[in-house]
């Protein structure tokens, strides 16, 4: 297996957490080993050890790469559209992103119950997303897109609850498009209100 060069260390790295990550989404955090990901990569146990010094380790920095693909997320969802347009569409990305999620999430939470660690890192994870939301919202309301008056931080909260929750009822069969439907209806009253 080939070597990992120093000079390239920082693309090393964001290479082994992408490849992580999409391991974890396929085959869920516990069935996903170090040698999976080595493997994948095409480099040896060791070297990957030498970026993560564990796979708890390695988790916490696919929370942070899917953090940043979450704030990529939202702002291609609304990029050019009105509000109730982008609500639309990442509405479908996060479907998208569920669905192939799936493995990754039930079998963190299973995991999360038992190991504070992980735990701690989903805690961390979920604050982390709450700021990525809330710094968009805000960015929204600079572009008067979202009136000036509604709490930011407030609406970051709700918005993720709300999608999270409905995420997790079309995950054990809600219908998808009811589930948009009733996001949609109230992303449109949450906006409202402060009209």
């Amino acid at each position: 297996m080939p070597k990992m060069y120093p000079g390239y260390r920082e693309e090393v790295a964001m290479k082994i957490v992408a490849e992580a990550s999409a391991l974890f989404m396929e085959k869920g955090y516990s069935a996903t080993t170090m040698d999976d990901i080595a493997t994948r990569l095409g480099v040896t146990k060791a070297a990957i050890y030498q970026y993560h010094k564990s796979k708890v380790d390695l988790f916490a920095a696919v929370a942070g790469f899917q953090r940043q693909e979450l704030a990529g997320m939202l702002q291609r969802s609304f990029e050019g559209r009105a509000v109730m347009e982008g609500a639309s569409e990442l509405f479908d990305s996060l479907l998208d992103y569920i669905n192939r999620s799936r493995e990754m999430y039930s079998d963190v939470m299973a995991v999360a119950v038992h190991n504070e660690t992980i735990r701690m890192i989903l805690l961390e994870d979920r604050l982390g997303d709450l700021a990525v939301i809330e710094h968009f919202i805000v960015g929204q309301k600079e572009k008067r897109l979202i009136h000036s008056s509604i709490d930011s931080r407030i609406l970051a909260v709700t918005c993720d609850a709300l999608i999270t929750g409905l995420m997790f009822d079309v995950m054990i069969g809600m219908d998808p498009a009811e589930a948009k439907q009733i996001w949609l209806n109230a992303v449109d009253d949450l906006l409202r209100v402060h009209e």
